[in-house]
């Protein structure tokens, strides 16, 4: 060949001339996504375009920190499949600013939270919680049996000795903080471990409501996370964080998004789940000052009431098109509103047959339920292992559990079954369980079922609407060890009796769960 040949051009790519600096830099071909492309994303780089600085999404990044990438394989896969399927389904439409956009931003740069993002992946991959049998779950978290799971939770303390040894050294960063803290409560939530990340959720939530006002960038961003958090552990144990306050106002005009809408719903439910534990006392009380106390429940039900006539107006007016076709948020934010109407025209009234009147209702959360559902599946039709909100868990729980007519409760078991199998806190499967076996109560009390493939074959027949003193009024569950050293769980419900004066008799039952 002669030396005056033209030489050959260089391997690997054309040298990207309009794309961002980093790939520009790396002489490889870029994407050119906006904000940041999809071949510094998928690899853990810092991407920006123009010279500047990458834009974040909370927080600011200090720009002297050198990117952090991972050099293992595993890691690099866990990333990888985080970015393209853990992410994604954890976010679904309304949360990509932080599960897709925050996290991925901050771990370019932060070794503990690149940390948690690929043990929160590896964990999402082959969740822990579907590898143990959901009764178990009520009492311990799942066993980690396998490798994998082994590695996840070796990058996951790893992950917490970082930012302990930030907090010892008065180092850690409030937006490091807080976005690890999240991460942290996803993964304990994928172990089963629901008081591990209730405790987070307390420290992370101290630290939201305590920051001072120097930090709205991050609190404008995280806090919303926070309270929807702070309303699903108060749902679950009824005892709300002192630290977190949960009211949002309604709007006096309009929302700005379907996001703001959300969260004031979700105020709304924490103020629904307080009037309803004070109704039940009240219900069970029998001291003096019973009607000063009835007038006051009144009043704060009134106040429920006007709130949510108030949010669905504006809601109304934020989608104009609710009488036709609506998208899966949507239908989920109705479903959520109609389940709390029921219960706040209805729970100051100890006679279940109230419910009676809401068979309208009730039969607009079921018509809704199959696009809810829907909106939470990939392309190939699978909904995903785990959702770090709730999605259609409570609208259909509350349907299951107070609604008197058998089909429509039927319909609600059976879509709680095809939605996410884990929604943040709350486990559709046991809840499931659960409630068949109290339709299965009210409708054949004098009947029980040993084994719970027994309870929904008797589910399976045509069922009857239930007398109002079979229905329950309350529930909760409890365990106790037999004499095997066994755990065995018990369920335990409350029903409503009237004497020939009407006055309320209370009549609490316990019964050890079917195998």
């Amino acid at each position: 060949m002669s030396s005056s040949a033209k030489r050959p051009g260089r391997l690997g790519g054309t040298k990207s001339k309009t794309g961002c600096d980093t790939c520009k830099i790396r002489r490889v071909r870029c994407g050119e996504e906006k904000p940041h492309c999809l071949r510094c994303t998928s690899t853990g780089r810092r991407c920006a375009y123009g010279g500047g600085h990458a834009r974040t999404i909370i927080g600011r990044l200090q720009p002297d920190i050198t990117p952090y990438t991972s050099q293992g394989s595993r890691e690099r896969r866990s990333f990888e499949f985080y970015f393209h399927q853990a992410g994604p389904s954890l976010s679904g439409v309304l949360d990509q600013a932080f599960w897709r956009g925050s996290v991925l931003q901050i771990c370019r740069v932060e070794p503990l939270i690149w940390d948690a993002i690929i043990s929160l992946s590896a964990l999402y991959e082959r969740p822990p919680i579907y590898e143990t049998s959901p009764w178990s779950l009520i009492n311990d978290p799942a066993a980690v049996r396998h490798e994998y799971h082994h590695e996840a939770l070796v990058w996951y303390s790893r992950s917490l000795a970082l930012l302990q040894q930030r907090i010892n050294q008065g180092t850690a960063d409030l937006t490091v903080s807080l976005v690890s803290c999240i991460l942290f409560i996803a993964i304990e939530l994928l172990q089963g471990s629901r008081k591990a990340a209730q405790i987070l959720y307390k420290h992370g939530a101290q630290l939201v409501f305590s920051a001072s006002s120097t930090a709205t960038s991050t609190i404008a961003t995280l806090e919303p996370i926070f309270r929807r958090l702070g309303t699903w552990v108060f749902l679950t144990n009824g005892l709300p964080e002192e630290s977190c306050d949960l009211h949002l106002a309604v709007p006096d005009e309009q929302f700005k998004s379907i996001e703001e809408a959300r969260n004031v719903l979700c105020s709304i439910v924490a103020e629904m789940k307080a009037l309803n534990i004070d109704s039940k006392a009240y219900i069970h009380r029998t001291a003096d000052g019973r009607l000063h106390e009835v007038s006051e429940l009144a009043a704060r039900q009134q106040h429920l009431k006007t709130r949510l006539a108030q949010w669905y107006r504006l809601f109304t007016d934020l989608n104009p098109m609710l009488t036709s076709n609506v998208d899966g948020a949507t239908a989920l934010l109705l479903m959520t509103y109609k389940s709390v109407f029921i219960e706040a025209e209805a729970m100051l009234n100890p006679d279940q047959s109230v419910y009676d009147a809401y068979e309208s209702e009730f039969a607009q959360i079921i018509d809704l339920a199959p696009t809810a559902v829907a909106w939470t599946r990939s392309s190939e039709g699978k909904q995903p292992p785990f959702m770090f909100e709730m999605g259609v868990f409570l609208p259909l729980f509350i349907t299951g559990l107070k609604c008197p007519f058998p089909q429509l409760r039927r319909q609600a078991l059976r879509y709680m079954g095809e939605a996410p199998p884990a929604q943040g806190l709350f486990m559709c499967t046991p809840a499931a369980h659960i409630v068949a076996i109290l339709i299965g109560l009210e409708e054949n009390p004098d009947t029980m079922p040993e084994k719970v493939s027994q309870v929904y074959e008797l589910l399976a027949k045509p069922g009857h609407i239930p007398p109002a003193q079979h229905r329950t009024c309350d529930f909760s569950v409890s365990s106790v060890m037999d004499r095997h050293g066994r755990t065995r769980n018990l369920l335990n419900y409350t029903l409503y009796h009237f004497d020939d004066e009407g006055r309320i008799q209370i009549v609490e039952k316990t019964l050890p769960f079917p195998a």
